[in-house]
């Protein structure tokens, strides 16, 4: 009985055992950081990590965590627990190298519109980051700021994908933060490069499946010498079907991809062709010229920055092509027949409705109010841009925004938007002409 007894404690204790995981968290100089806090893949969180640096992780947080900390780079940490459960696991968080400005919060509030010129803006778990051209501030949807940091990296435009992620983007870089408990956390940087490659083409998510657009640029060389008259000795390129027309893949776990949506508009792209050959063909002339005879031809060169121009403002521009979740179907609007495209929740098309979209219509032709589930239209005439709100599967009544209004955006039924001169603004998107006080503090 005894043995038995014995038996079954030591079975007990090697179970336990692997059933936690205990880390340090250190800086880069090897001293414990307190107040970290691990996340899954669930939300849950574990923490924070007391004076020691010390934080235990249950085996019920599965094969990897998020580690936060205000200052450092958000740190993913594979979990390995035949390896690690017996032992203490050191992890060391990378300074982000990013010093908050506390803002001191007045008696008499300063407009907002006064104090932050603005580059742009989007929200997350009910906050709002503010890209400034000096400054970065997370704020509440009202505009009373929280706090504010210098923009160091010089960063110009924040990106979201459709899974709801916001990136910050630099000249040079591309870095992923998430809002959380008042306070910006910041991913390591990747490239402007590799962003271009594996996040921007994302269009949508169905499920755990990515809808993904064929952005890959193709290329003609002009095989003649190697100082390529108006090329600087490279390759012409131009977009798939000229950017009249757009290609999308879908990415299933498990599987290979496969074409999920095709459209073209075949007479643009004939014409983009066309053009493309004209800026081709001048640009081969000369070359062929000076081959042969040691001259450049000068009025040829003004004639192929003509032809490359016009190619390029007419035919290489990237159009977006939107596509949004509405209650339990995904809506995709194709510029290039005029219809609004509908799949289903496994992302089966069931139709194809017509849906003019002219030229009035600006970037990204339709934004969609996170909060409310609702879509709205954005056109521009003579400068003023308007905001359409969708009822069913038509637009509605317009109202007006602002003239040169740019970053145009809905949250939770507030208009917000910056103005000619980089100011912000917010309005209740549901009472036109009646502008909100707005409040930096």
């Amino acid at each position: 009985m005894k043995q038995i007894s014995l038996l079954l404690f030591y079975l007990l204790a090697f179970g336990l055992r692997g059933q936690y995981l205990d880390l340090e968290l250190v800086n880069a100089k090897g001293q414990a950081l307190a107040g970290v806090v691990a996340i899954d893949y669930l939300g849950k969180e574990y923490g924070p990590s007391n004076a020691n640096g010390a934080l235990r992780i249950p085996e019920t947080a599965g094969s990897a965590v998020q580690l936060f900390k205000e200052g450092y780079y958000i740190k993913l940490l594979e979990l390995d627990w035949t390896e690690l459960a017996s032992r203490k696991v050191q992890v060391e968080m990378q300074s982000n190298a990013m010093e908050l400005a506390e803002i001191e919060v007045q008696a008499r509030a300063i407009s907002f519109t006064d104090t932050l010129r603005v580059q742009d803006f989007d929200f997350q778990n009910e906050m709002l980051l503010v890209l400034g051209y000096d400054y970065l501030v997370l704020a509440q949807p009202d505009l009373k700021a929280l706090w504010s940091l210098v923009n160091r990296a010089d960063y110009t435009s924040i990106e979201r994908d459709p899974r709801g992620n916001l990136f910050l983007l630099s000249k040079d870089s591309a870095s992923q933060v998430i809002l959380r408990s008042d306070q910006l956390y910041f991913y390591p940087a990747v490239s402007r490069t590799q962003y271009g490659q594996y996040i921007e083409p994302l269009v949508a998510q169905i499920g755990k499946a990515l809808i993904v657009r064929n952005n890959q640029i193709e290329s003609m060389p002009l095989p003649i010498s190697e100082m390529r008259a108006g090329t600087q000795g490279k390759s012409m390129r131009f977009p798939p079907f000229h950017n009249q027309g757009v290609q999308l893949f879908i990415y299933r776990e498990g599987q290979e991809p496969e074409e999920f949506f095709f459209s073209v508009d075949t007479p643009s792209v004939i014409a983009a062709h066309q053009a493309f050959m004209n800026a081709f063909s001048i640009a081969a002339g000369i070359e062929k010229v000076y081959d042969m005879y040691g001259v450049w031809q000068h009025e040829k060169l003004f004639d192929l920055d003509v032809a490359q121009k016009m190619y390029q403002r007419a035919h290489a521009k990237y159009y977006p092509t939107p596509m949004f979740k509405v209650e339990e179907e995904y809506w995709l609007f194709d510029r290039y027949n005029d219809q609004l495209v509908v799949f289903d929740a496994q992302g089966h098309q069931q139709e194809a409705l017509p849906f003019s979209i002219e030229e009035e219509y600006i970037a990204p032709l339709v934004i969609q109010d996170y909060q409310q589930k609702k879509l709205y239209a954005l056109k521009k005439e003579r400068g003023m841009v308007y905001l359409y709100p969708f009822e069913g599967k038509k637009l509605g009544g317009g109202q007006k925004v602002a003239l040169f209004a740019r970053e145009t955006k809905v949250y939770n039924g507030q208009l917000y938007y910056i103005d000619e001169y980089n100011f912000m603004h917010l309005r209740e998107s549901g009472i036109s002409g009646i502008e909100l006080a707005l409040r930096l503090f």
